[in-house]
């Protein structure tokens, strides 16, 4: 057995080569076999041998005239119960050669006297002592020892030791472990060609810091028995002996393999999160939301189970949760967009960028409040020049408990799709008035009918009422019955001029219930003259349990006309019967359908898929305008317009329309 100490002065690790057994940890087997000692057969043994050596000295000593201190012998003894036992069966040997001896004093000499017999008692009593004690305390050293050693095999850690010319003389079963080689391969093999150490620096540089230091530690690049590369962190400590020579090397490893490729993986996504971050032409906001979280755990405390409510009667709680939202990084299309010239000039507080009065912020703290999710929503920014920004947000809250400082967040710029949409909805009213006023001149015809007729009624009850009137004796009844028809046929022309001005006009248009029974037949009036001209019959089939729509009047008056109008050309070449049916019924939902049939040529195949597009039309000097315009109507109602053929022939326009609630029907 060969005692070790460290630099720093405490004992490493005793040990001395044993013969090594397949797949056992040798240092296992030096502990067992050296430090804790014989197994139980041979400890039976030794108590026997101490036994019989105990009875053969007592009775040399006692009855044999030998002179030396026999008793001296009785220290073997006690050696051999100490290797045998534990403290107890120690004590027992000690108390046991005391008797023995001082029994062996006594039948040779009689009672104590100071002579050399004597002194030669006292001193194989204290020998015996002596070595009784010292084998305890070596005992106790002994137990720490191999509880020590019994943590090296408990840890996974690879622990080995090598000489000073990288010999290895003892392995763990965590270098096992590590590396595939069992003890019994490993040891007496160089330390650096069985693993295929690499280094990271220069190993003389390694090796001067650890017999200057005592220790060293680092990473290792090693190989596993069965080629695989592993990551080892390594300790190094140099055990020396009690002159402070260097003997043999301590090294413990740590395979952090794993480790490495989790923290490369981390980097790579780290560095792709980056790129993203950083390249994308959206612009990312990453926000820390800590102090809001702090604000929350407050109210919670305070019995508060629903922010929405709280935020409805607190608003200002609001404005201070924005500028307790600290910006803490943005990217460069943020830069851009917010006007700044480095993004240190957007770090700090949100409400510098947002209103604190937006209401849609509050989206976000509801979101915060549930503690997940993804809050989203349109809204508006301030940049650094003071220009007022239309955007897209979209913040994600981290599932469950966690951190809210990085909390990322999402904005488009729709300031330009929103001046876009704001155009195109401005020329689409332009060619909504184009079209109406279009469909006004195609109708000239059946107006000047319409307003001609009670103007020629009127010329006539006028001139009939002047003759009753001019009379020797006027007729007054007469008189006054003919200009009752004047009044009633001037009425008539005035409802024509009414009904033509609220087709063309274009004042801001307002949603109302209304009945569509009279709507129908005021453009059925309208489209008389067409309709007489084509000898087109007409049918109105409204259900009498179908609910009132609500919409724009003027602008469903528009639909209808133009898809009565197109059904009424549509049927103008057609021989034989022509019918024009309009109906309406229920969905059995909150909707309208509403349905205008004809008996004319139908769709054709190559423009049904696009029939509803701008700039198409099935009659020569059309626009393509009209039906485009309905559908963009209809679908600004919530509702949908579409078309089918008839398998009799003709074709059928289906459109659905948003009823009144149940508290409207009733008013």
């Amino acid at each position: 057995m060969t005692g070790f100490r460290h630099d720093s002065g405490r004992i490493c690790i005793s040990m001395r080569r044993e013969p090594t057994m397949p797949r056992t940890n040798a240092l296992t087997h030096a502990h067992r076999g050296t430090l804790i000692g014989p197994r139980r057969g041979a400890s039976a043994w030794l108590s026997v041998a101490g036994t019989l050596l105990a009875v053969a000295v007592f009775v040399v000593d006692t009855f044999t005239p030998l002179q030396g201190a026999v008793a001296v012998v009785y220290l073997v003894v006690v050696l051999l119960v100490a290797a045998a036992g534990g403290r107890t069966s120690i004590l027992g040997a000690v108390a046991s050669c005391c008797v023995l001896t001082i029994a062996s004093y006594v039948r040779g000499h009689g009672w104590p006297e100071p002579d050399a017999a004597f002194l030669r008692c006292l001193v194989s009593l204290s020998a015996i002592i002596v070595t009784g004690v010292l084998a305890m305390r070596a005992r106790k050293r002994m137990a720490t020892i191999i509880r020590q050693a019994s943590l090296l095999d408990l840890t996974h850690d690879s622990i080995y030791v090598r000489d000073t010319d990288d010999v290895i003389v003892e392995w763990n079963g965590g270098a096992e472990a590590l590396y595939g080689w069992t003890a019994g391969e490993a040891i007496g093999r160089r330390a650096s060609e069985l693993l295929a150490t690499a280094f990271a620096g220069n190993r003389a540089d390694m090796d001067a810091e650890l017999f200057s230091e005592g220790r060293w530690e680092g990473e290792l690049i090693q190989q596993h028995r069965d080629g695989r590369i592993v990551l080892v962190e390594a300790r190094c400590a140099l055990l020396r002996d009690a002159a402070g020579r260097a003997q043999q090397i301590l090294e413990a490893g740590t395979d952090i393999t794993a480790r490495r490729a989790a923290d490369a993986a981390l980097a790579e996504s780290e560095r792709r999160y980056r790129a993203i971050f950083e390249s994308s032409r959206f612009a990312f906001w990453e926000e820390d939301y800590t102090l809001v979280v702090e604000r929350i755990h407050v109210l919670r405390s305070q019995g508060v189970v629903d922010l929405a409510a709280y935020i409805e009667k607190h608003p200002s709680f609001v404005r201070d949760a924005c500028a307790l939202t600290m910006v803490t990084d943005v990217n460069a299309a943020t830069v851009r967009m917010l006007g700044a010239r480095h993004r240190d000039d957007l770090i700090g507080p949100l409400d510098r960028f947002l209103p604190g009065s937006d209401r849609t912020f509050g989206q976000v703290l509801v979101t915060l409040f549930e503690g997940s999710g993804t809050a989203e929503g349109e809204t508006h920014l301030i940049n650094l020049k003071g220009e007022r920004l239309n955007v897209l947000f979209a913040v994600s809250m981290p599932a469950g408990p966690s951190r809210y400082d990085r909390v990322l967040a999402s904005v488009v710029d729709i300031t330009e799709r929103k001046r876009t949409e704001h155009a195109l909805m401005a020329m689409q009213s332009e060619l909504a008035q184009a079209a109406r006023v279009t469909a006004l001149g195609e109708m000239s015809a059946t107006i000047a009918h319409e307003v001609n007729q009670p103007l020629a009624a009127i010329v006539t009850h006028g001139e009939a009422a002047l003759r009753w009137l001019r009379r020797g004796e006027p007729d007054l009844g007469e008189a006054c019955d003919g200009i009752e028809r004047l009044v009633r046929d001037a009425r008539r022309a005035s409802d024509v001029v009414n009904r033509v001005r609220s087709v063309a006009s274009k004042e801001p248009r307002q949603h109302v219930r209304f009945d569509l029974r009279a709507l129908v037949e005021e453009c059925a009036l309208l489209l008389d003259g067409d309709m007489a001209r084509h000898r087109v019959g007409f049918t109105i089939d409204i259900d009498r349990a179908a609910p009132m729509p609500r919409g724009d009047r003027v602008q469903l008056q528009q639909v209808v006309l133009n898809l009565m109008g197109n059904a009424i050309r549509a049927m103008g070449t057609v021989p034989g019967r022509r019918e024009l049916t309009l109906s309406a019924r229920a969905t059995g939902g909150e909707s309208l359908l509403i349905e205008v049939e004809d008996t004319g040529t139908g769709i054709p195949d190559d423009i049904a898929a696009s029939l509803f597009d701008a700039f198409v039309s099935t009659r020569g000097g059309g626009m393509g305008m009209g039906l485009a315009i309905c559908r963009s109507t209809v679908e600004s109602h919530g509702g949908r317009l579409w078309a089918t053929n008839r398998p009799e022939g003709g074709a059928t326009f289906h459109f659905t329309l948003p009823v009144t609630v149940a508290e409207e029907a009733r008013a």
